[in-house]
Formats: C-alpha cells, structure tokens, sequence
C-alpha cells in the first residue's frame, strides 16, 4: 500500500524553536510532531520539506534522513496511512467511513462499518527505533492513554475498537509501548483485554511516498 507524498525540497535542520516549529537553513517550517525526535533532528541533518507557504513557515518538514535512511517525521500521515488501509480493505469490508468522530467527548480518528460491525479506530505515529525496536511515544502521552481508556470501553460494549501505530522508520524490525509512560502502558494492557485490536506496521519512506511494507511482531517489555 502506497501513500504518494507531495513534491519535496532538501533542506538541512538548525534547530527547533517550540514543538511545532523548526528552522532550517532555507527558514522556518512547520513540525507536526510533538515527538522529542533527539536523535533524528541534529543540526545539519538533511531534511525534506514541501514548500507551501504560509504567514509563518516556508512548508512543512515531511522527512529527515538518518542512519543512511529516510525517516518520516510528519505525524498527520498517520491518519492518511489509516484511511488507505481501511480503504484497501486490509481491515475487513469498509462502508460508511467517516474521520474525525467524536466520543465520550474525545475526538478519534475514525468511525467505519468494517464487515457490517461498528468500529472506531485511531491511527498512532511512531518514528523512534533504537536497535530495530519502534519504541512509543517519544514524549508522554496522556492524550494517547486516554484514547485507548475510551476504545476499551467501546470494545466492551461490542463494538469494533482498532489503535494503529505507523512506523515510518525502515529499520523496524518489532514495536513497542515504552512502559516508562506508565499510565498510557496499563491502558494499553486493559484495551488488549478489553478487546482492541492492538497493531504496528512498518512504513518505508521515499521522497515519492510512504509504503506501507507490512505489520511488526508486539513486543512487550517489562514494567
């Protein structure tokens, strides 16, 4: 599965000013991750970025090379990849597919029938790897544990409940939730039981698109 990418110019990195927002040697440009990313953003790096400016930034930062690869930093892709991959039918038939669904006053990425079932499903981003283990987040993330509280609750009343994280790392051999952001591990654990379907997929970047190359065995390491 193929997620075609915009036209990308090189850029080399300089520093990050706040979470959103980095500059880079043609100007600033917008982040959209909230990931530390220490080991990814050092100065110099070659990044890519698509030049569409606004009042604030030249374009948006897509991709950073590292480690003699291409690394996908923009986290919004997340819900791109998701939607191609329900799309595609990956997940089962899918009818009335709608993005941005609120429940229990949190919003979630998607609601879709998949073979006739309800489903909600949110699509994660992961771009740490250290020794081919994805590691996530990269920064605490009570947003994400409240995310999975919610899709357990909703698997618990029989409805299809799907939490998807995208590495968009090709040195990913397996994924993992980094139990020292505790509270969003133990949700992690009771959405598993509750039923949530918990995956990882391996997402190869190039500077014409995201591939998707298939799912990541799940690690779990110890508390």
């Amino acid at each position: 599965m193929i997620l075609p990418l915009p036209p990308l110019k090189l850029c080399h990195f300089c520093r990050r000013k706040n979470r959103f927002l980095v500059e880079a040697d043609v100007g600033p440009l917008h982040l959209a991750n909230t990931g530390r990313m220490a080991e990814l953003l050092r100065p110099g790096v070659s990044c890519y970025y698509h030049p569409k400016p606004t009042p604030k930034t030249l374009g948006r930062m897509v991709l950073v090379a590292a480690e003699g690869v291409l690394v996908g930093v923009d986290a919004s892709l997340a819900g791109r990849l998701l939607e191609r991959l329900l799309r595609s039918g990956r997940l089962g038939a899918c009818e009335d597919l709608r993005r941005e669904v609120t429940v229990g006053g949190e919003r979630l990425d998607f609601f879709a029938r998949l073979e006739g079932k309800e489903a909600y499903l949110e699509a994660k981003n992961c771009n740490r790897v250290a020794e081919g283990l994805a590691l996530f987040p990269d920064a605490p993330t009570a947003r994400g544990a409240r995310h999975l509280r919610l899709l357990a609750a909703l698997a618990r009343e029989g409805k299809g409940a799907y939490a998807l994280w995208f590495v968009q790392h090709p040195l990913a051999e397996a994924f993992a939730l980094d139990p020292a952001d505790a509270p969003l591990y133990r949700a992690a654990q009771e959405a598993l039981e509750a039923g949530v379907v918990l995956r990882a997929y391996r997402v190869r970047p190039t500077l014409a698109a995201l591939v998707v190359e298939g799912e990541l065995p799940w690690v779990w390491l110890a508390p």
